[in-house]
């Protein structure tokens, strides 16, 4: 990685009680883990600014924020799967959680934020569903009326979670809370936030951006992800 500034002692040690997660797992990893080792902290942007905190950049939404109560809170997985299931708040909560190591997230605008995001294995609920051969695509439904798809081919390789915490703390309304999907190496609009349903389906169907002309496969360019990621950078292959 390049493009890090030397940071203190205390420094890290304060980025150990944000980045980490409160279980004793390994921190989730990204194919060819191109992103390890950050550790969540004080980053230049091109621009030589200060790359902000998921909870600290921009705020954008397509459709305006809902209004979600965690006791009436579903999240359901359906489609192509021999066992179609709901699971409530608690139970989500009840389940393996999983940490990523920090993580860059891209907008089309051209501004960026770090996390570290902490929810469940999108490839753990599906492994539940037990999804069909030619289940090739998850269409993900958010409690605002948007909607997104992705490979389930990428989706599992690329460890994608729906996350309930960023940087040690709980989602806030406006960061997707409850649930939002975090995606590597896509950029935002695939992140989608308030998720609440998983469409297993044989072909991709056009999102909320995508039916507007945004680009379906929506992988950040190699350049972009080079400042960051260091001459290394690799595709995604899925």
């Amino acid at each position: 990685m390049k493009r890090f500034k030397t940071i203190t002692a205390i420094t890290i040690l304060i980025i150990g009680f944000v980045s980490g997660c409160s279980d004793d797992k390994d921190p989730v990893t990204h194919g060819d883990k191109t992103q390890e080792g950050t550790d969540g902290i004080t980053m230049a942007t091109p621009n030589g600014g200060e790359l902000k905190s998921a909870m600290e950049g921009p705020i954008r939404s397509a459709l305006g924020e809902p209004t979600i109560t965690l006791e009436t809170f579903e999240l359901l997985i359906s489609g192509l799967v021999d066992s179609s299931y709901s699971l409530s708040w608690d139970e989500i909560r009840e389940l393996p959680s999983e940490t990523t190591d920090t993580m860059i997230m891209y907008c089309v605008e051209g501004w960026e934020v770090w996390g570290v995001w902490k929810g469940v294995l999108i490839k753990d609920l599906l492994d539940k569903a037990n999804v069909h051969d030619e289940g090739a695509y998850v269409l993900f439904e958010s409690r605002d009326g948007y909607q997104t798809a992705l490979p389930t081919a990428y989706l599992i390789k690329y460890n994608a979670l729906l996350a309930y915490q960023v940087n040690n703390a709980p989602l806030q309304t406006h960061d997707g809370f409850p649930l939002r999907l975090i995606a590597f190496g896509k950029y935002g609009y695939k992140w989608a936030k308030w998720v609440y349903k998983l469409t297993v389906m044989d072909e991709s169907q056009q999102g909320y951006w995508e039916k507007l002309g945004f680009s379906d496969q929506a992988d950040v360019s190699l350049d972009r992800r080079r400042y960051y990621e260091g001459d290394t950078v690799k595709p995604l292959q899925y």
